[in-house]
Formats: C-alpha cells, sequence, structure tokens
C-alpha cells in the first residue's frame, strides 16, 4: 500500500498516530531489568551482572552506555514528523458533502492527533536535552537518500534554542488540546500534559548543570547571567497548570494508592503510559521469601535515611539512641507506603506475613538472590498477586502529576525570590499568589502524610536543602532523582560515594538491631552530568556532531 493510501484512509491513520507513542519512557524495568533508580542514592539492584551496574561502576562511555536514548528519541521525533508532514494535505474533502457527520470526526481527529504530536515530538526532545545538553533539531522526516548530505552535515543546536523550540511544541499542543480526556482516551496527552512538560523544561533550563558561571558553549547551556529571569520564567509555567487546580487537578487522598491505579486514573495524574496488563515488574520485585519472586529493585539506606520524623519534621539520625533504636517509628508515613520494611505485613501468592529481612529470616541474607540493602520496594508493586498461578494486574507509568509541580514551583520560586514571597512576575504579567513554601506545604499536608508544615523565615539556603530532600522523599522511584542531582550539579556527592543498606539482627519475635553498613563504592565524575554522544552519531557527521566535554 502506498504511503498516499495509508494516509487517506482512517484506520492507516489512526495506527499511524500511535506509533510514536511506542517510544515513551515506561519507567519500568528499562535498563535491561532494572530502572534509573538503581543508578542514583535511592536504590540498589540485587543482580551484579545487570547492565545498570557499568553506570555505577563508572564503567561507560561514548561507545557504550546502558541509558543510550539517542536513538530511541529520534525514532520516536521520526514518528511525529511522519504523522504531522503526511497530514498536512489530508483534507477529508470527500466526505464533507456526501456525509457532513463523517466529516467532522475525521477533520476533529485528525486536527487533535497532529497537536498530540506536538506534545510528543516536545517530550523526545526533552528527553534529548536532559542527557545531552544541546542536540539536532530535526523538523521534517528526513529521508536517508535523498537528503544523505544534508544528514552528514547535521549539528547541534544551542541548548536554549533547544528549549525554545520544546517550548513552542508545548504552547502550540496547549493551545488545542482538550482539558480532560475521556476514560477511552487516557495515556493521551491534554491541555495541562503540555503545561505541565513546558514547566518541567523551564525547571531543568534555569537549573545550575545549564547555568555555569562562565559557561561559553552554548551546547552546553546559556551563556548570560539571567538566572533569575529563568527562574520566574520556570514558576511562571508551573503556575500555568496550577491554576488548572482544583478543577481538573487535585492532590489524590491516598499516597500508596495513587501509584495502584489498575485501569483507573485520577484527577493528581496529568500525564501516564499505559503499560497494560502484566506480571514481570512484580516477578522482578517480590522478595525471594515468595514463590515467583526474584528481587530486583531494593532502596537503600541513603534513601531511607531521608525520610523525617513525623512528630516535627526533624531529619532522622542514627547517632540518636532512640531513632537507631527503632528506626521505623515515628517516621514520615511515605517511608512504609514506598519501601517495605522489616517484619511489616506483605501480601502474595494468597497469604500474607511479616517480611523477614533479618540474617536468616525467610527474605534475607544470605540466601541468594534477598536484598542486600534490608529493603524491598512497595511502591508501584501490587500485593495479592498469586505468582505461581502467574495472575496478572494493570500497571501505569506516572510522567507527570500534581504533586511534582507543585514542587516544581516551589524551588523556581525560591530561587527567584526566596520561601515567602508572593512579587509580581518580573515581566508584571502575573502576580504569584502562592509562596515556595505554601506550595511545598500542600504537597505535605496531603491525606494519610499530613507531615508538619515548613515553617515561616526560613532562608532561601535552608529551604532548598529541605526541598530537595522533600523532591527525593516525594518523588522516590519517578525517575527524578537520578536527573535532579545531575541538573543541581551534586552528582559527585548524591550518586558517587557510598550506597548503604542495614544489617539487621533478630533478639526475639519482635525485637531486632539494625546497624547501617556500606554495600557498594560508586564513581560519578563531573563530566557525567552529560552523557556522552554516541560516538557513532559523531562519526556518521564527519565530526560535524561535537562531543560533549570529557568523553
Amino acid at each position: 500500500m502506498s504511503i498516499d493510501r495509508v494516509y487517506g484512509n482512517m484506520a492507516y491513520l489512526a495506527n499511524a498516530r500511535v506509533a510514536p507513542y511506542s517510544y515513551l519512557p515506561s519507567g519500568y524495568n528499562t535498563i535491561g531489568n532494572s530502572w534509573l533508580a538503581s543508578a542514583s542514592d535511592e536504590a540498589e539492584e540485587i543482580y551484579p551482572f545487570e547492565s545498570i551496574q557499568n553506570l555505577n561502576s563508572g564503567v561507560w562511555n561514548q561507545y557504550s552506555n546502558p541509558d543510550n536514548a539517542w536513538s530511541r528519541n529520534y525514532q520516536g521525533i521520526r514518528a511525529a514528523n511522519d504523522f504531522t508532514q503526511m497530514t498536512d494535505t489530508v483534507s477529508w474533502y470527500q466526505y464533507k458533502l456526501s456525509d457532513p457527520g463523517e466529516y467532522t470526526t475525521r477533520v476533529n481527529n485528525t486536527k487533535k492527533w497532529r497537536n498530540e504530536m506536538y506534545f510528543l515530538r516536545g517530550y523526545f526532545y526533552f528527553e534529548l536535552i536532559k542527557r545531552y545538553g544541546g542536540v539536532p533539531l530535526i523538523k521534517t522526516k528526513l529521508n536517508p537518500n535523498a537528503d544523505l548530505d544534508a544528514i552528514k552535515k547535521l549539528k547541534r543546536n544551542g541548548f536554549g534554542t533547544c528549549v525554545e523550540y520544546i517550548v513552542s511544541q508545548c504552547d502550540t499542543a496547549a493551545k488545542y488540546l482538550a482539558v480532560t480526556q475521556a476514560a477511552a482516551y487516557y495515556g493521551n496527552p491534554t491541555k495541562g500534559s503540555a503545561l505541565a512538560l513546558k514547566a518541567r523544561t523551564l525547571l531543568y533550563a534555569a537549573s545550575d548543570l545549564f547555568n555555569k558561571a562562565g559557561n561559553s558553549d552554548t551546547l552546553l547551556g546559556y551563556t548570560d547571567a539571567n538566572w533569575q529571569m529563568r527562574w520566574d520564567r520556570a514558576a511562571k509555567a508551573c503556575k500555568a497548570v496550577l491554576d488548572m487546580s482544583p478543577v481538573t487537578y487535585k492532590l489524590h487522598t491516598d499516597y500508596k494508592a495513587l501509584f495502584l491505579l489498575g485501569s483507573g486514573t485520577n484527577a493528581e495524574i496529568i500525564f501516564e503510559r499505559r503499560v497494560g496488563v502484566q506480571n514481570s515488574f512484580e516477578k522482578a520485585n517480590y522478595s525471594v521469601g515468595f514463590n515467583g519472586g526474584n528481587t530486583g529493585t531494593c532502596p537503600s539506606q541513603n534513601l531511607v535515611d531521608a525520610y523525617e520524623m513525623k512528630t516535627d519534621g526533624s531529619t532522622f539520625d542514627w547517632s540518636n539512641p532512640a531513632h537507631s533504636a527503632n528506626p521505623y517509628a515515628n517516621r514520615d508515613p511515605r517511608l512504609a507506603l514506598t519501601v517495605v520494611l522489616n517484619n511489616s505485613n506483605f501480601a502474595a501468592n494468597g497469604a500474607t506475613r511479616p517480611i523477614e529481612l533479618w540474617e536468616g529470616g525467610k527474605d534475607g541474607l544470605p540466601l541468594d538472590r534477598a536484598s542486600k540493602t534490608g529493603y524491598y520496594l512497595k511502591k508501584y508493586v501490587v500485593e495479592n498477586l498469586d505468582l505461581t498461578k502467574n495472575q496478572t494486574t494493570y500497571h501505569q507509568w506516572i510522567a507527570f502529576r500534581l504533586a511534582e509541580v507543585y514542587l516544581n514551583y516551589a524551588e523556581a520560586m525560591n530561587e527567584a525570590y526566596g520561601p515567602d514571597a508572593k512579587p509580581a512576575s518580573l515581566d508584571g504579567k502575573v502576580t504569584y499568589t502562592l509562596s515556595a513554601r505554601e506550595a511545598v506545604n500542600l504537597v505535605r499536608a496531603r491525606t494519610g502524610v499530613a507531615m508538619p508544615p515548613f515553617p515561616l523565615g526560613m532562608t532561601k539556603e535552608a529551604f532548598r536543602t529541605r526541598l530537595r530532600n522533600e523532591r527525593k522523599v516525594e518523588l522516590a522511584f519517578e525517575d527524578h532523582r537520578y536527573w535532579d542531582v545531575r541538573r543541581w550539579a551534586i552528582g559527585t556527592t548524591a550518586i558517587g560515594g557510598e550506597i548503604k543498606g542495614v544489617k539487621i539482627t533478630k533478639v526475639d519475635a519482635t525485637n531486632f538491631t539494625y546497624a547501617p553498613y556500606v554495600i557498594e563504592q560508586r564513581t560519578f565524575i563531573p563530566k557525567m552530568d552529560l552523557y556522552p554522544i554516541p560516538q557513532e552519531e559523531v562519526v556518521k557527521s564527519n565530526g560535524n556532531i561535537v562531543q560533549n566535554p570529557g568523553w
């Protein structure tokens, strides 16, 4: 069938429209059988030979990168370019008189689908620039035969130029996409999806990594000192999303259930990818103490230590005898909703029992593939599956949700104006009615979490430290931490260094001793803030695509 016939046939056109979605990140086990949480200080992958371990040991480069996202995202861009380019001339005029209803349906669907492509194209470019900095902007479908010379001459566009292109794609998509979706279209972008992508892009663009003092290379970031303007712009973009709530978006009242929605949805989700029915995630993360469980991503002690004390929001401290004697008591409720803790109940294979993470327990060392950290993953994991009967369940990967936008807004406002200010924006077009502190406190006040609020009068620096910890806790295992520490340029301390677990010893049926210990020494050097351009791309371009520094 010719291309013209494909794009003149509604059924084939609908299928072509789906193609770019397949290149979106699904979040679960995207790096072999692991995910990027295990290459950050959030977690450790139990299996030593998974490719994710190369990121942890520093054994990765321009020739071999476990997270080589270059080709996948450009394939998504090509699929989106293909759809928009080939539907430029589709009018459905032949139905205008013979079947006006069908004509209207086809025209409206084609417009909707084209606007989805703007969002998807922006998404794929964001996935590229957060890894590589400036990348080649390809806005049309290239012909590898007719355009071969042009392809070989492709160069990287400046980082700021790429940011503005993503923003333009988001603005166009937001102008035309619907505010809400019917149930049959969950997983398709909305106006809020486009605005949230714009906000996240501008947040990254304002961050330290892309605003280094003295930078003169536009591929790596900005060369001017307009930091406040960029933070203000990010805050305004976040405000555009927040202004849609509470009518469109609301914080979910159950933090655990938010990530276990099955085939449903809720008003906190702004954009998601539907993964479908399977049980591979549960098989990879149920404890080896359950038949069919293999263990995979194990939360680190580094992450567990980040959860504050429930009563006053103070920091957990192993040197405090009361804390170390009972380390999971009086903690932020999100800890027990995110991490499977020793002696806590877990249901699988038709039975519920306490998880025995102590040495010699049903789920602890020295069992083969038992958790090395003293913890198992709970967030996203559906309990009560019977793996012995191959029972399956629905999953969805939440790409954007309201709580992240509140935290993005809080960060941008604090960097631009401080924790408590509510000024007019620099261009005078909006007046902020929510301070950075108020925004983060809305997230902490979620029903079932109810953590003490951040107090008035914090310095910008103190607020920044606590907000970064709040992101680590609230957004754990959502593919943020790995990128946050890079954009903040703190990877050498946050990722490089010691990854810890806890040794648990059983005293009696209800009492245990806990001793943190180092399970791995990881390697991270500053050049790793940005990925290397795949060397094959540098070679194919005859050197026109310039490699990132240090690689």
